[in-house]
């Protein structure tokens, strides 16, 4: 108990920063937000290959980390200021090449400095690879929420666009699946399965929780329809359309959520940080919206280029 109030008080903590966003309602404000998020676990990575010990370059990753998110919000701005004055899209706009351009750039560097080192067994190829690793998840997956709060501005201008909502929700639902396996896990784990969900990686994680956590997070993103996008009523068809959205979000959720899990278990950490009582650290806060809100984007992308 003592933890899930924990989890709750930061829970309320990072709600009050997202209200101060929308308060504002401000493109800088929310490209802040995500870039605040990305690189304080850029710098929790760090930390965490440096107490490993594992092979991996902990600085050129926190670097490329730390920079990513802010280089990509300024060329959001600069994009959007270019289409306002010529009213035209380029072959790939700046933000669309950044993103594909920071890892190409980043395994080019991890290589040419680990040509530099003694050649010992696949020491090299582990830590180039790793290195690759702590730039993308959860910071470079994560950080397309820029870009897609970037295209809801492109669309609608500096009012509350229902694009920068989705972004918002699409998180907002993320989230909730995370705090909902754990309250239905520690009031029912075990109590119908006896077989746990993936033990190896997280032993914690039950079927019961996985099952409480989609009822609870399909009522509770259909909920959250209505005052985010000043829906009255909602069709049948469109609850329908929404559970298969929500169910969609979850899975991705789950799965980005065990793939930190993974991560912290193959470098023997237990917790990314101690920022967030209950929760850990900012590693353990975007990893499950790291697998969910790229697609988000991808599919925005698809509409507005």
């Amino acid at each position: 108990m003592r933890v899930l109030f924990q989890r709750l008080f930061s829970t309320l903590v990072l709600l009050g920063l997202l209200a101060g966003a929308l308060v504002w309602n401000r493109e800088a404000g929310y490209y802040g937000l995500v870039c605040i998020f990305c690189i304080l676990t850029a710098w929790e990575w760090r930390h965490m290959l440096i107490r490993s010990g594992k092979a991996g370059q902990a600085r050129l990753s926190f670097l490329f980390g730390a920079a990513y998110p802010v280089l990509l919000s300024v060329a959001c701005f600069f994009n959007k200021f270019r289409l306002t004055m010529r009213d035209e899209f380029r072959m790939m706009p700046d933000p669309l090449l950044l993103v594909v351009a920071a890892p190409v750039i980043l395994v080019v560097v991890a290589f040419i400095r680990e040509m530099n080192r003694p050649v010992v067994g696949s020491r090299a190829l582990r830590s180039v690879a790793t290195t690759l690793l702590s730039f993308i998840y959860p910071g470079w997956l994560f950080a397309f929420a820029i870009p897609a709060i970037h295209l809801g501005y492109l669309e609608a201008g500096a009012e509350s666009p229902r694009i920068v909502m989705m972004v918002l929700w699409v998180i907002l639902v993320t989230k909730m699946t995370d705090i909902f396996a754990y309250v239905s896990g520690l009031l029912l784990g075990g109590k119908f399965f006896t077989k746990k969900l993936i033990p190896h990686i997280s032993p914690k994680k039950t079927w019961e929780g996985i099952i409480g956590s989609w009822l609870l997070t399909n009522a509770a993103g259909i909920g959250l329809v209505f005052p985010m996008f000043g829906t009255a009523s909602l069709s049948p068809a469109s609850v329908l359309m929404l559970v298969l959205g929500i169910t969609l979000i979850f899975i991705l959720a789950v799965y980005g959520d065990l793939a930190g899990s993974l991560v912290k278990r193959s470098l023997s950490v237990k917790d990314s940080g101690s920022l967030l009582p209950g929760i850990g650290g900012l590693f353990d806060l975007i990893d499950s919206p790291s697998f969910t809100v790229p697609f988000l984007c991808l599919l925005m992308m698809t509409v507005v280029y």
